[in-house]
């Protein structure tokens, strides 16, 4: 373990374990971002931590002790993301019992978290790039206009720039989202955390 100099932060009751320098320094990005009221595109392949990066955010930022709201566009159905998103009024739609607020309005003053954004359908990326504008919008079957003060941390595994060539992904959103981006390093690229991790998970099994 001497040859490493492995750091442990925990992040909401998660224990983040790093040694490699590549790791440091990406780590070391994270907290200069959070700082900022920037908007974030978290970029990484599947199981890198790209959720423990934008907690990391979340919780560095002077917006701490607000609500961190997440959301994974791609486990809901598509008719149901928008009335997630952005809340609904009694009537809006069949089954719409009672007025319910959308997960921006939930986020107000905190942070809300979008994984794998790329999922989002073409419609759904119109309201949120006017939203992410500072624009007021309209829940569901909603009269009343909603202003929301929330910093949008976004997440995907897929190619956003090649989905915005092949017209999947609007190229004005995708910008407005990486006004930060972040690429988290796969662990292939960062051989001594393989090694910390190892120490990590064989100490936690030693009585």
């Amino acid at each position: 373990a001497a040859a490493f100099n492995i750091a442990r932060r925990e992040i909401d009751g998660t224990e983040f374990v790093m040694a490699s320098p590549l790791m440091h320094k990406f780590m070391g990005m994270v907290d200069r971002v959070a700082g900022h009221t920037e908007t974030v595109l978290v970029v990484g392949e599947t199981g890198t931590g790209k959720e423990l990066v934008a907690r990391t955010i979340h919780s560095s930022s002077h917006r701490r002790n607000k609500p961190l709201i997440d959301i994974n566009c791609a486990a809901l159905p598509e008719h149901l993301v928008e009335s997630e998103l952005f809340g609904y009024e009694k009537g809006a739609f069949s089954g719409a019992d009672a007025s319910k607020p959308g997960l921006f309005e939930l986020a107000d003053k905190g942070t809300i978290f979008l994984d794998e954004i790329g999922e989002l359908q073409t419609q759904i990326q119109v309201k949120l790039l006017r939203v992410l504008d500072g624009a007021p919008y309209y829940r569901l079957g909603g009269n009343r206009k909603i202003t929301v003060d929330v910093r949008v941390v976004a997440a995907t595994n897929q190619d956003l720039e090649l989905a915005v060539k092949e017209g999947r992904f609007r190229k004005d959103l995708f910008h407005r989202l990486s006004q930060f981006q972040l690429r988290v390093p796969p662990l292939r690229e960062r051989p001594e955390d393989v090694v910390a991790l190892a120490q990590h998970f064989l100490s936690l099994k030693t009585p």
